[in-house]
């Protein structure tokens, strides 16, 4: 009796060390996890969610106040994203020759197509070779036109003629492309303090002394440099706070400073001043959700709205322009003939005539007062 006694005390006090045991190694496995999962909501951050767009506004638009195809293009210029109207008037059209977006292969035809503003007809065209993804153009006060690609990582300044004048953004290092993709999630995620990375870049506004980069998909800033190419300064980060962005997809410089922003995923147009001082945030269902800015001749805002197909599950496709007052009340708006287009980059010629790039169908769109 007492060896069997002893024995079930024996057993009793082996279950206890065990079970001590286990316990002492789950706490020591369960205090590593527990740190990580800190440390993941913490480089998890707070990313916004895309704004929705109240599509029940009544979006009605002059019967002459509506975009049609134009332009004698190639047929290769598939997949409209970029259009400029240079100083003497040229109408420069940018596509990716109908090749989806962020596709890694070099483009063999030529990107950049320059159009006579009166007949349409090709006046020269080059690019081939240079590009993977090319996503915005924009002129100059020189005439120089100012180009991203959103796989290259890069913005390409060319004269013209087609003479490539300075290349801005550094080259990746290993590993860094794929710290940004997973930054998009891990929001808080440190991956590079160089501010010559771009990560996809959209669109740039060139003034004479400057250039503002809206730096993109990834990086969620907009970016100054001297007209040398020199980096001057930045602001923003991913967010749906005054002077944050989400997706800031096409930006827009006024001949008094004011840079103006289409923030895509917040459904917004953002104006600051040169040095990132926010001055007015623009919303609303008539808005719409703003692909691009431009400003006419006579300083008025101009907006692209292109739809919410690519933000929100079950977003509708959409095609407008619309003016806006100062407080941001739609003034006037113009329709896209086909309103599945899906409408890219916007434009206004010297007279007030409006281009659209479209990544559907024709890849240029023109209205003439």
């Amino acid at each position: 009796m007492e060896c069997g006694s002893a024995a079930r005390h024996s057993e009793t006090v082996s279950n206890r060390e065990r079970a001590a045991l286990i316990a002492r190694r789950s706490l020591l496995t369960a205090l590593p996890l527990a740190g990580l999962a800190a440390a993941g909501l913490v480089l998890r951050g707070s990313p916004p969610a895309a704004a929705t767009v109240d599509d029940a506004v009544d979006r009605a638009t002059a019967a002459g106040d509506v975009l049609t195809p134009w332009g004698r293009t190639p047929p290769q210029a598939a997949g409209g994203t970029g259009v400029t109207v240079t100083p003497d008037g040229e109408v420069v059209l940018l596509h990716r020759a109908g090749a989806p977006f962020a596709s890694g292969q070099p483009m063999t035809a030529d990107p950049i197509v320059v159009l006579d503003p009166g007949t349409g007809e090709v006046r020269r065209s080059w690019g081939a070779g240079l590009f993977r993804s090319p996503h915005g153009v924009s002129a100059a006060p020189n005439g120089d036109l100012w180009v991203t690609d959103v796989m290259t990582n890069k913005v390409t300044v060319f004269g013209r003629d087609g003479t490539p004048r300075r290349t801005l953004g550094h080259d990746y290092g290993t590993g860094l492309d794929t710290c940004l993709a997973v930054r998009n999630e891990l929001t808080n995620l440190p991956c590079t303090g160089d501010p010559y990375i771009f990560a996809r870049p959209t669109d740039v506004a060139p003034g004479a002394d400057a250039a503002y980069v809206a730096d993109g998909y990834r990086n969620s800033r907009v970016a100054r440099f001297a007209a040398d190419g020199t980096f001057a300064h930045a602001w923003g980060e991913l967010g749906d706070a005054a002077g944050e962005f989400s997706i800031p997809h096409g930006i827009a410089l006024r001949p008094d400073g004011v840079v103006a922003v289409a923030d895509r995923r917040n459904a917004r147009v953002q104006l600051f001043t040169p040095d990132g001082g926010h001055l007015a945030t623009h919303a609303s269902g008539q808005l719409g959700r703003p692909y691009d800015v431009a400003f006419g001749a006579d300083g008025t805002l101009l907006a692209l709205d292109g739809g919410d197909a690519l933000d929100e599950d079950g977003g509708r496709r959409r095609g407008y322009v619309v003016a806006l007052a100062g407080d941001g009340t739609v003034t006037r708006r113009w329709a896209l003939r086909d309103q599945d287009a899906d409408p890219h980059q916007l434009a206004v010629g010297p007279h007030g005539e409006l281009y659209v790039a479209a990544l559907t169908g024709p890849p240029l769109w023109r209205w003439t007062p």
